[in-house]
Order: C-alpha cells, then structure tokens, then sequence
C-alpha cells in the first residue's frame, strides 16, 4: 500500500508543478498571485518573477515525474 501511495503522491506533485511550469489557464499567474499576497513583510523579492516561478516548479515537476517513472519501473 504504500508503494501505491508514494507513486501517486508523486505523480499528482509532479503533474502539479507541471501544470504551474506551463502555466495552463493562467494557473501559474494564479499561484504567483498567492505567494505574493501570503509573503510577510509585503510581498516578495522583485527579481522572483512568475518566469523565475514558472522554472523552479518545471524542475520540480521533472524531478518528482522521473522519481515516480523510476520507482514505479522498480515495482514491476
């Protein structure tokens, strides 16, 4: 069972970030909107654009894909 569940944990994340990364129906603006009206001290750094966003949740999004893809290899 929870080899089930880490491989569905991490596909939803991956596929999460993913959808951020390309920003699919403005859901990436929409999560930048987020960060920044939860950031303390008002708001955020203005180097952290939704681009620089947008690349970090890409990474993220390949990495968790590719450790989902290897461990659900492994089960099989």
């Amino acid at each position: 069972m929870g080899d089930w569940l880490s491989l569905v944990w991490g596909g939803a994340v991956g596929a999460g970030a993913t959808v951020i990364a390309l920003d699919y129906r403005n859901v990436g603006l929409r999560v930048y909107d987020v960060i920044v009206q939860r950031s303390p001290g008002g708001g955020v750094d203005p180097r952290f654009s939704p681009d620089v966003m947008r690349g970090i949740f890409g990474v993220l999004g390949v990495v968790f894909l590719a450790v989902t893809g290897v461990r659900a290899a492994g089960m099989f």
